[in-house]
């Protein structure tokens, strides 16, 4: 069996995908529920934020949490998902925008805003 063959009886599953996106997704959560410090640079470095309340933080954790326990959405990720499939890759590369686009929703229900 050459290299084409093996390549092409080895095709990914759009359900491998999917979990690997959401592995990746839940890897950047787990770090800002973990670590505070990682929550604080991220605010800052994105929305200008240097500090928040103790009841601010603790809502946008729970928020964080709740998108962390949930299925990927698919409508979000389609075209992370068609570009994974198309290139017969699992694994989803960390800094892609919908990473962080998805996350823009949860700090946008708190009350921060992109400048």
């Amino acid at each position: 069996m050459d290299e084409i063959d093996r390549m092409a009886s080895t095709k990914v599953s759009i359900e491998k995908i999917v979990e690997s996106i959401r592995n990746e997704r839940n890897k950047t959560i787990e770090e800002f529920l973990k670590n505070e410090t990682s929550l604080m640079s991220f605010l800052q470095k994105h929305y200008q934020t240097v500090a928040i309340s103790k009841v601010k933080l603790e809502f946008l954790k729970r928020d964080l949490k709740e998108l962390y326990n949930s299925s990927l959405d698919l409508v979000h990720f389609s075209s992370l998902i068609k570009e994974l499939k198309g290139a017969n890759l699992e694994n989803a590369v960390h800094e892609h925008p919908l990473f962080d686009s998805e996350l823009e929703l949860v700090f946008k229900k708190n009350g921060f805003r992109l400048d």
